[in-house]
């Protein structure tokens, strides 16, 4: 049997020939593969990632369309030490080698400083005190002592000259004023009158007057109004001789006419004893 008639009409001819044929269009759609992975994945065609940290999303956006790259935020953090605003992080770093289209994954710095809510440091010693502003971002610029029963105890906080609740959200690094128990005074004054004030007030007026306010109490659970509730009852009562440092305890209401009860009979014990 010649050639010809073996790849013709032999069944191994016939088998041979399918094999060669699958192995070609084997070969052929592997290389039109390669070719459309190369067009789509620009091979060959890579540009350096350019630094972008310290400039903010738009600046960086402008950038990377030179460079036939996209911006992309994905998270954003807080740190005190860069511009509000500003990235703080890439990924792929800068320098890096990347295909064209690509998108640049950024961090950026939040645009507003962090705020944190004032602990509840009265009657904390001052230390613990101290140490737990500093653990959560506030500092304390300075300690004022003034009389008190117990020595040593947080009596106020102070935020630019004027008390502050706890819970108040403060910005980050606020400088802050503790005001300290001395310890009780020789002199016996006059308990002043808080009637009418109220809470943050109240604290004021004490402790300018040498006193600290003791125990707190609401004839009705107040739900985020604190500041509404004022004073219409006191201890010790207004006038009585005490030493410096001790403590008023005070109750308060939104009912404005306890309050204006009291006021009128503080006022009319007064008329009386002149």
């Amino acid at each position: 049997m010649d050639f010809k008639t073996f790849w013709k009409e032999s069944t191994a001819g016939f088998i041979i020939k399918r094999i060669l044929l699958a192995i070609i269009l084997f070969v052929a759609l592997a290389w039109t593969t390669l070719i459309i992975i190369d067009f789509y994945t620009h091979h060959g065609e890579s540009v350096n990632v350019p630094d972008l940290q310290g400039l903010y999303v738009e600046e960086a956006d402008n950038l990377l369309g030179t460079y036939d790259l996209d911006a992309l935020v994905i998270d954003s953090v807080y740190v005190k030490e860069k511009a509000l605003g500003t990235i703080v992080e890439q990924i792929p770093s800068a320098n890096s080698s990347v295909k064209k289209n690509r998108s640049i994954f950024l961090v950026v710095n939040k645009k507003q400083v962090k705020m944190i809510p004032l602990p509840d440091v009265n009657d904390v010693s001052f230390r613990q005190a101290d140490a737990l502003l500093k653990s959560l971002g506030l500092r304390v610029s300075n300690v004022v002592y003034s009389p008190s029963e117990f020595k040593d105890l947080v009596i106020d906080v102070r935020y630019r000259g004027a008390h502050i609740a706890p819970g108040t959200r403060l910005p980050e690094e606020s400088s802050l004023v503790l005001v300290i128990g001395s310890g009780l005074g020789e002199n016996i004054s006059s308990v002043p009158s808080l009637l009418g004030m109220n809470l943050t007030g109240a604290k004021s007026e004490a402790i300018s007057a040498s006193y600290v306010i003791g125990a707190v109490k609401y004839d009705v659970t107040p739900v985020g109004d604190e500041d509404k509730y004022m004073v219409y009852k006191q201890s010790p009562e207004v006038g009585q001789e005490m030493p410096d440092g001790a403590r008023i305890n005070i109750w308060l209401t939104k009912d404005a006419s306890l309050v204006e009860e009291a006021v009128k009979s503080v006022e009319e014990e007064e008329e009386s004893f002149f």
